[in-house]
């Protein structure tokens, strides 16, 4: 929920404990969750009790400590970003390495793996990473605990929900960003392209699926609109994750050009299983997804290889066709159900059912 504990977050890591949520009940386990709340509150959300502490951002390590001196029974941590103290016998979720923030030093990363990450690692039982890029850092800073304590399981696509299916015929070539507007999903970097691309391609048009959110970068980002002289080939919606297959069916290229903090994003595995021609960037857990000039385009984060990438398909139909049907290929590998089997292992080996 969010910290106003009034209506859910839309955003990856929100539909990662939903979907854990799910198979957590379905195997017999009573589920609640424990979240960070501008004031204590107590609701429910699809059935689960959900708890709000008061907490201060700024000390949310606290807010952490009263949840634990709180909550009985196995605790699931839902990443390893806040709290610096672990239950014996807990499993903790890492999204992907998110020191990486552009410009930051080499004591602003040391301090982030050394205050989280070694905490996770030493007192944790399991951690479970969604991206090979967390367990290779990991693995390099401490090797023995990160071969002890972390496997990975990859983020999942529902393929009953997103599967290739006929585009209807459109005038103009659609690109779609389907993201939030963070500054870590790339869309400064996006931005900067759009307008000498929609100047050069009358018939192209950039679509925005995005969430509201954080009010504050939905402001940046209508100011932006309505400065651009091709702002009617700039358009945008609010759609909730049930309509989101029709988003990607309508769209010719997916952009996923996240700057730092990306795992196995689920917007590139949904475009990929949709078979629609992802451009991505190699950062964290997206260089587990795409093969550059098999199933995408892997590309550097910068408006060189951005406005290169979306030149050569825009100008190139067949090889839009060609990586969206080998994304759909791959995408099969992260099917829901096999993301479900391999978390299914572990909780039974961490919370079996039989023991408190």
């Amino acid at each position: 929920m969010a910290w106003n504990g009034q209506e859910p977050v839309i955003g990856g890591l929100e539909r990662y404990l939903h979907a854990l949520a799910e198979l957590l009940t379905e195997m017999g386990y009573e589920v609640s969750f424990h979240q960070n709340a501008h004031r204590d509150f107590q609701t429910t959300f699809r059935g689960w009790p959900v708890y709000g502490y008061r907490a201060d951002q700024h000390h949310l390590h606290l807010t952490v400590k009263r949840m634990e001196e709180t909550v009985r029974g196995r605790v699931l941590y839902s990443s390893i970003l806040q709290q610096v103290y672990y239950r014996p016998r807990s499993i903790c979720i890492s999204h992907g390495v998110w020191w990486e923030l552009p410009g930051y030093s080499p004591a602003h990363a040391r301090a982030a793996y050394e205050n989280y990450v070694a905490a996770a690692l030493i007192q944790a039982t399991l951690i479970i990473s969604c991206d090979y890029n967390f367990l290779n850092v990991a693995r390099a800073i401490y090797p023995n605990l990160a071969d002890q304590k972390v496997r990975v399981i990859p983020n999942f696509v529902d393929l009953k929900q997103f599967y290739p299916r006929e585009k209807e015929q459109q005038p103009r070539v659609r690109v779609l960003y389907p993201r939030r507007l963070a500054p870590e999903r790339g869309f400064d970097l996006l931005k900067e392209v759009i307008p000498p691309l929609l100047a050069e391609y009358p018939d192209l048009e950039f679509y925005f699926a995005i969430d509201t959110n954080t009010p504050r970068y939905l402001e940046i980002f209508h100011a932006w609109r309505q400065k651009e002289a091709h702002n009617g080939r700039i358009l945008y919606s609010h759609p909730d994750f049930n309509a989101m297959p029709e988003v990607y069916a309508a769209a010719d290229i997916v952009v996923i050009p996240s700057i730092y903090s990306e795992g196995t994003s689920f917007s590139c595995l949904e475009a990929m299983a949709m078979g629609k021609a992802v451009i991505a960037t190699n950062v964290g857990g997206l260089t587990n997804l795409i093969i550059d000039g098999y199933n995408g385009l892997l590309i550097h984060p910068s408006r060189e290889y951005l406005t290169q990438a979306l030149r050569f398909l825009i100008d190139h139909p067949r090889e839009r066709l060609r990586l969206g049907a080998n994304a759909a290929a791959t995408a099969r590998a992260f099917d829901r159900r096999l993301w479900e089997a391999r978390w299914r292992q572990y909780i039974n080996k961490v919370y079996p059912l039989d023991k408190q």
